[in-house]
C-alpha cells in the first residue's frame, strides 16, 4: 500500500479555506487542520456565554464545511444548512419553530430558505441534526426557566448543532470536534490544538490600549497602533480588574496581564500529527486570533522543531487585515517567531520552524484597471533574516486578498516532490486562456465576454483569461480593460507580433492547462471545452482544434473570405496544404490544420518548447518542437466562422513564407533536451 503524504495545516476560519478545499482533488494525502477555538465574536460569543466553559465552535465548523467532499451525496444541501444564519432581529418564537421542525424532521419545512436543502440531505443526516438540536433546545428551555434567554439573530445553525453535540458529549470540546466531523463525513480531520480547556484571548496594543476579548482583536481598530502582545486568561477581567489595569503604565499593564496568562495544554493528538507530518503549512489568516494563539500552546513549537523530516512552509497574508493594518511581511515573520519562542523566552533555530516561505508580489507587468485597487503587504526580502533561497515570491492571488488554493497546493506539492522524490497523481486545476490581440477593437469585448461565461465546471477545473495586446492602435486594450475578470498585459513598445504576444501570455499564465484562443471572433468559445477535455483526462498533452476536419469544402470558405483577391486565395488554399505535407515530410506527422488558432496544452509541455518566434511562424515552431520531443498532437473538429478580408486582417504571403522558414529552421536546428542544454 502506498504511503500517504501527511499534511498539517494551521488554519483559522476562512483565510486558508481556498487552500484547504484544493486538497480534496488529490488522493494519497492524509490532511489534518489545526485550529484554536478562542473566537468570541457576535453570535459565537453569545453561545460561549450561554454555555459556560465552551470554546468557540466557528472555526471548527468552517473547516469541517470546507472538508465535506463536493461530490458526496447531499453535500451542498448539508453545507447550506450548516452555514445558514438566522437573520438579525429574528424572533425567538420563529427561530424555535424552525429548529423544532428540524428536531421533528418535518417534511413540510416552515422556513422557505432551508426547505429545499432539507429535502435533499441524507436520511442519516436528518437524524443527527434532529438529535443534536433536541439536546440544545432542551438546554435552552432550562435556561429560559431561569430567565436566561438566547438571541438567535445572526446565529448559524451549524454552531447550534455543534453546541448540542457538545452538550451530548459531556462538554468535552475535543470529543465534540471528532464526533461532529464524523457525522459530516469529511475527507480529512480537524483538531482543536489545545486540550479543550476554556481560556479567553486578549491583547495589548503598543499605545497601551487593552483589547478585552478576541472580538476586539479582529474588529476595526480606532487607531493604527500595532498589537504588542497577546495573553490567554482564565476568564474575562472583572470591572475591578479593568480599573486596576487602566491605572497602570504600559509596562505595568503588560506585567499585570502576564501574571494572569495561562499557557494552554496541548491536544496530544495534535502533537502527534505535528511530530509525524511530512508537510506543515502555516496558513494565511487573521494572525492575532486564528494563528498566533495556536503557536502559544505548550509543546507545539518543540514538536515542530523536532520533526526534522518535514517541510515547514509559511504562507504570508496577501493584504492587510484589521489586526495588521500597517504590517509588512517581515513583521509577520518576526511575530511568528516571537510566539513560537514562548513570547521571546526561547531561541530556536529558525530553519527548524520554517524551511520555505511563500509571499505575494503582484505581477508588475499586469495592467490594472484601478492602480489603487489593492494594497499588498510590503516586502523587503533583505529584511527577512531568512535565506532568500528559502523565499518563493509569486502572484498567488485568485480574487482580491484571497489565495488561489490550486496554485498554492501545486507549488507545495512540487516543492515536496523535488526534495523528496515523492509522486502524486497529476491534477489539472486551472485552464489559462491566452488571448493575443492586435487591432481587434470591434470583436475583443464579445470574445472576452464569451470566454467569461464559458463554464468549465463539468470538467472540474477553473479558468483564468489572459489578454495580451500586441501593440494595438485602435483602442483594443482600452476595451479589454472594461472586462473585470480578465488579466491584461501589453507588449513592450519595441516588440510586436502574434507570437510575441502568445509567449508573453504563456509566461503569465497561472494554470496548468494553457489554451491559445484568437481575438478575432472567428472561433467558438464552446469549442475550447472540446480541446481541453482530453488534456484534463490525461489522454493527450497537446490538442489542436481543426477547421479542416469539419469543413469538408474549404475551397468555398476561402473564396468567400478573399473574394476576387486571386493571389490571396491561392496562398490560403495551397499554403495550408503545403504546411500539412511539409509536416509529414519533415517530421513524419500529418496535421490537417497546422495554422489553427485554437490549441490546448499541458503547461509544462508547452513551456518545455522554449519558443522564440514573434510572428505567425510560432504555430510552426510549436508543431516542430512537439514532434521533436515526441509529443503526439490530437486534432478535434471545431466550428469556424471566418470574416472576409474587408471585415478584418487575414494571413499574408509574408506570414506564410515566414512559417515555411521556421518549419525548416526547426528541422535543421532541433531543440535539445533540457539536460543537454544545461
Amino acid at each position: 500500500m502506498k504511503k500517504l503524504l501527511k499534511v498539517v495545516v494551521f488554519s483559522g476560519g476562512r483565510g486558508a479555506s481556498n487552500i484547504i478545499k484544493a486538497f480534496q482533488d488529490y488522493a494519497g494525502i492524509d490532511l489534518v487542520i489545526l485550529v484554536n477555538a478562542y473566537d468570541d465574536g457576535l453570535s459565537t460569543g453569545r453561545l460561549r456565554a450561554f454555555i459556560p466553559g465552551m470554546l468557540g465552535p466557528s472555526d471548527v465548523r468552517k473547516n469541517v464545511i470546507n472538508l465535506i467532499p463536493d461530490d458526496a451525496s447531499g453535500a451542498e444541501s448539508l453545507k447550506t444548512i450548516l452555514e445558514h444564519r438566522f437573520p438579525l432581529g429574528i424572533s425567538r418564537e420563529f427561530a424555535l419553530t424552525c429548529l423544532n421542525a428540524l428536531v421533528n424532521r418535518e417534511r413540510d419545512f416552515p422556513y422557505p430558505v432551508l426547505a429545499k436543502p432539507y429535502q435533499t440531505i441524507k436520511v442519516c443526516q436528518s437524524h443527527w441534526i434532529s438529535d443534536y438540536l433536541k439536546v440544545f433546545l432542551e438546554y435552552e428551555q432550562k435556561q429560559r426557566h431561569q430567565e436566561i434567554f438566547f438571541d438567535y439573530g445572526d446565529t448559524s445553525i451549524g454552531n447550534l448543532l455543534f453546541s448540542g453535540c457538545y452538550l451530548a458529549c459531556n462538554r468535552d470540546f475535543n470529543l465534540t470536534t471528532k464526533v461532529f466531523q464524523d457525522r459530516c463525513e469529511i475527507f480529512g480531520r480537524v483538531l482543536n490544538i489545545t486540550d479543550g480547556s476554556n481560556q479567553v484571548l486578549v491583547g495589548l496594543k503598543e499605545n497601551g490600549v487593552f483589547l478585552h476579548d478576541e472580538a476586539s482583536i479582529v474588529s476595526v481598530h480606532a487607531d493604527d497602533a500595532k498589537i504588542d502582545d497577546l495573553f490567554l486568561l482564565p476568564d474575562y477581567l472583572s470591572q475591578d480588574e479593568l480599573q486596576t489595569l487602566h491605572s497602570l503604565s504600559m509596562d505595568g499593564r503588560r506585567e499585570f496581564l502576564a501574571k494572569k496568562n495561562i499557557v494552554p495544554s496541548p491536544n496530544p493528538e495534535a502533537l502527534q500529527v505535528l511530530e509525524q507530518a511530512d508537510l506543515i503549512v502555516y496558513g494565511p489568516g487573521t494572525q492575532h486570533s486564528s494563528l498566533y494563539p495556536s503557536y502559544m500552546v505548550a509543546q507545539v513549537p518543540e514538536s515542530i522543531e523536532h520533526n526534522d523530516k518535514a517541510e515547514k512552509v509559511f504562507i504570508g497574508n496577501i493584504v492587510p487585515d484589521h489586526d495588521i493594518p500597517l504590517a509588512t511581511v517581515q513583521e509577520l515573520i518576526e511575530r511568528f517567531f516571537y510566539f513560537m519562542s514562548a513570547r521571546g523566552t526561547r531561541h530556536p533555530k529558525r530553519t527548524n520552524l520554517i524551511t520555505r516561505m511563500m509571499v505575494q508580489e503582484p505581477d508588475s507587468d499586469q495592467i490594472e484597471r484601478n492602480p489603487n485597487k489593492t494594497f499588498y503587504l510590503p516586502l523587503n526580502i533583505n529584511d527577512l533574516q531568512i535565506d532568500p533561497k528559502l523565499v518563493t515570491i509569486g502572484d498567488w492571488e485568485e480574487s482580491t486578498g484571497r489565495h488561489s488554493g490550486d496554485q498554492i497546493l501545486s507549488e507545495l506539492l512540487t516543492l515536496y516532490k523535488q526534495l523528496h522524490e515523492y509522486k502524486l497523481q497529476p491534477h489539472h486545476y486551472m485552464v489559462s486562456i491566452v488571448v493575443p490581440g492586435i487591432d481587434e477593437v470591434s470583436t475583443i469585448r464579445r470574445v472576452l465576454q464569451e470566454l467569461i461565461h464559458l463554464d468549465f465546471s463539468p470538467l472540474g477545473v477553473g479558468k483564468e483569461i489572459v489578454f495580451v495586446d500586441g501593440g494595438s492602435q485602435d483602442g483594443t486594450l482600452k476595451e479589454a480593460l472594461k472586462e473585470r475578470f480578465v488579466r491584461c498585459f501589453q507588449l513592450k513598445a519595441n516588440v510586436r507580433g502574434r507570437g510575441a504576444a502568445i509567449r508573453l501570455g504563456v509566461s503569465k499564465a497561472k494554470g496548468n492547462i494553457i489554451v491559445l484562443f484568437p481575438a478575432d471572433g472567428e472561433y467558438s468559445a464552446q469549442d475550447i471545452l472540446k480541446v481541453v477535455r482530453p488534456v484534463v483526462e490525461d489522454q493527450f498533452q497537446i490538442v489542436f482544434g481543426s477547421r479542416a476536419i469539419k469543413c469538408l469544402n474549404m475551397d468555398l470558405v476561402i473564396k468567400r473570405i478573399y473574394g476576387n483577391k486571386i493571389s490571396m486565395y491561392l496562398v490560403s488554399k495551397y499554403g495550408g496544404l503545403i504546411l500539412s505535407f511539409l509536416s509529414l515530410l519533415l517530421f513524419n506527422r500529418y496535421l490537417s490544420d497546422p495554422l489553427s488558432s485554437l490549441k490546448a496544452f499541458d503547461s509544462e509541455v508547452l513551456r518545455s518548447f522554449h519558443l522564440e518566434s514573434n510572428g505567425m511562424d510560432l504555430d510552426m515552431e510549436v508543431i516542430a518542437r512537439a514532434h521533436q520531443l515526441r509529443n503526439y498532437i490530437l486534432e478535434v473538429p471545431i466550428e469556424y466562422s471566418p470574416r472576409t478580408l474587408a471585415e478584418g486582417k487575414k494571413s499574408t504571403l509574408g506570414g506564410g513564407l515566414l512559417a515555411l522558414y521556421r518549419f525548416v529552421a526547426c528541422k535543421l536546428f532541433p531543440l535539445k533536451p533540457k539536460s543537454v542544454q544545461a
